[in-house]
């Protein structure tokens, strides 16, 4: 992984949020635990094996998931919630996109997506109130936080290890039946 994008990140173990009664404390620190337990299983991967799928013909690699996750940070949070333009920067092919090249590109645009994402939290009033993105189909915020959390844990990513994610790409793409990709 190029060092200067995770150099100045703190990788040592965190422990998971503790419970409470504040939702929008409990939500924000799991979703920041959740990103958190994603960057960190990317500190070790050379872009190769970033972009190396993990069982051909399966069109999943590490790079695809990053790449997955900021659509996901993208449509539930940022323009899901903050409103703006939605832009598929990816398309269909977040899975399987992706090349040593772009690495640095894709990793550092998840990274910015996560900052506009937290920038459209922070704004909203209350978790009760609609998000201004989704034109017509708006999404109560704190519904948002939740799929985007669960995203991160259900993801394949749970068991990255530098060589493989064989065993979850073999997954049905209906496992966590996510409406826009099928795999959180």
């Amino acid at each position: 992984m190029p060092s200067d994008l995770l150099s100045s990140l703190d990788f040592t173990k965190r422990d998971e949020p503790t419970p409470g009664t504040d939702l929008r404390r409990v939500l924000t620190e799991w979703l920041d635990y959740q990103r958190f337990e994603f960057r960190r299983k990317l500190r070790d991967l050379s872009p190769e094996g970033l972009v190396k799928w993990s069982i051909p013909p399966v069109e999943l690699s590490i790079l695809g998931l990053v790449r997955h996750m900021q659509q996901m940070e993208h449509v539930y949070l940022s323009w899901g919630l903050g409103g703006g333009e939605r832009v598929e920067l990816y398309g269909d092919d977040d899975y399987a996109g992706g090349t040593v090249e772009t690495v640095e590109t894709d990793v550092r645009i998840y990274f910015d997506e996560i900052e506009t994402a937290d920038t459209a939290i922070a704004a909203l009033p209350s978790l009760e109130a609609g998000g201004v993105g989704h034109g017509q189909r708006r999404m109560m915020p704190a519904a948002a936080l939740v799929s985007t959390t669960r995203s991160y844990g259900k993801s394949p990513t749970k068991s990255i290890t530098p060589t493989a994610v064989a065993p979850v790409a073999a997954r049905p793409s209906t496992r966590f039946g996510c409406s826009f990709c099928g795999w959180c």
